[in-house]
């Protein structure tokens, strides 16, 4: 689950300009990990396996 959001995080900021964003440094550039977060929170409350994964996710960006 979390690969997913992670390649959904990565198409969408393609889709804003962000070309070279991929799936390792959005969690840690500054400006990729801002936009991911915010999406991330967007997404939250759909299924309690996607809020567990979210909150993985969030974990780590706090944590880099």
């Amino acid at each position: 689950m979390k690969d997913k959001l992670i390649a959904a995080g990565v198409k969408n900021l393609h889709e804003f300009g962000y070309p070279k964003c991929n799936a390792e440094n959005i969690l840690t550039d500054r400006i990729y990990k801002a936009f991911f977060v915010s999406m991330l929170r967007d997404n939250k409350g759909q299924a309690p396996q996607v809020d567990k994964a979210i909150d993985e996710l969030l974990a780590i960006c706090d944590a880099v």
